[in-house]
Protein backbone atom coordinates (compact mmCIF):
# COMPACT_ATOMS: atom_id res chain seq x y z
CA UNK A 1 0.00 0.00 0.00
CA UNK A 2 1.61 3.50 -0.98
CA UNK A 3 1.88 5.93 2.19
CA UNK A 4 0.55 9.38 1.31
CA UNK A 5 3.36 11.97 2.58
CA UNK A 6 2.66 15.53 2.91
CA UNK A 7 5.73 18.30 3.27
CA UNK A 8 5.58 21.80 4.20
CA UNK A 9 9.09 23.03 3.06
CA UNK A 10 10.54 26.85 3.94
CA UNK A 11 13.67 28.37 2.79
CA UNK A 12 15.65 28.40 6.56
CA UNK A 13 15.75 31.71 8.12
CA UNK A 14 19.08 31.46 8.91
CA UNK A 15 20.36 30.12 5.43
CA UNK A 16 19.08 30.73 2.47
CA UNK A 17 20.61 28.24 0.72
CA UNK A 18 18.94 25.56 3.26
CA UNK A 19 15.50 24.19 3.15
CA UNK A 20 13.51 22.90 6.40
CA UNK A 21 10.42 20.75 6.09
CA UNK A 22 7.98 19.33 8.27
CA UNK A 23 6.50 15.92 7.37
CA UNK A 24 3.22 14.48 7.96
CA UNK A 25 2.21 10.78 7.18
CA UNK A 26 -0.68 8.62 8.95
CA UNK A 27 1.59 4.76 9.53
CA UNK A 28 -0.17 2.24 10.46
CA UNK A 29 -3.34 4.80 10.76
CA UNK A 30 -2.06 6.74 13.45
CA UNK A 31 -1.35 10.63 12.23
CA UNK A 32 1.99 12.10 13.22
CA UNK A 33 3.88 15.13 12.36
CA UNK A 34 7.78 15.14 12.07
CA UNK A 35 10.36 18.00 14.27
CA UNK A 36 11.38 20.40 11.64
CA UNK A 37 13.77 18.61 9.05
CA UNK A 38 17.21 20.19 7.08
CA UNK A 39 17.86 19.97 3.95
CA UNK A 40 21.39 21.56 3.73
CA UNK A 41 22.21 23.31 -0.04
CA UNK A 42 18.89 22.14 -1.32
CA UNK A 43 17.01 25.09 -1.96
CA UNK A 44 17.89 25.76 -5.50
CA UNK A 45 16.13 21.92 -5.69
CA UNK A 46 12.84 23.13 -3.76
CA UNK A 47 10.48 22.84 -7.01
CA UNK A 48 12.32 19.69 -8.04
CA UNK A 49 11.86 15.93 -8.13
CA UNK A 50 10.17 15.50 -5.05
CA UNK A 51 11.71 11.57 -4.60
CA UNK A 52 14.73 13.05 -5.47
CA UNK A 53 14.57 16.01 -3.42
CA UNK A 54 12.79 14.69 -0.39
CA UNK A 55 12.86 10.86 -0.63
CA UNK A 56 16.57 10.49 1.23
CA UNK A 57 14.11 12.68 4.51
CA UNK A 58 11.14 10.41 3.74
CA UNK A 59 12.77 7.23 4.14
CA UNK A 60 14.73 7.75 7.26
CA UNK A 61 11.73 9.11 9.50
CA UNK A 62 9.06 6.57 8.03
CA UNK A 63 11.61 3.45 7.93
CA UNK A 64 9.84 2.71 4.19
CA UNK A 65 11.17 2.98 0.78
CA UNK A 66 10.48 6.47 -0.94
CA UNK A 67 8.86 4.52 -4.08
CA UNK A 68 6.43 3.56 -1.25
CA UNK A 69 5.03 6.59 -0.93
CA UNK A 70 3.29 9.48 -2.43
CA UNK A 71 4.91 12.53 -1.73
CA UNK A 72 3.16 16.39 -1.75
CA UNK A 73 4.71 19.25 -0.90
CA UNK A 74 3.00 22.44 0.83
CA UNK A 75 5.29 25.61 0.09
CA UNK A 76 5.39 27.84 3.26
CA UNK A 77 6.12 31.14 0.97
CA UNK A 78 5.13 33.72 4.06
CA UNK A 79 7.28 33.27 7.42
CA UNK A 80 9.21 29.56 8.26
CA UNK A 81 8.69 26.83 10.35
CA UNK A 82 9.80 28.21 13.64
CA UNK A 83 6.71 26.81 15.59
CA UNK A 84 6.68 23.00 14.35
CA UNK A 85 8.04 20.95 16.82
Amino acid sequence: MIMKVLIMVAVDPDCESDLQIVMVAQPGGVARASSIVTLKGEEHCRSGNPYLVYGNAVEAWLGCDKFDTSISIFDCRSGDLAGWV
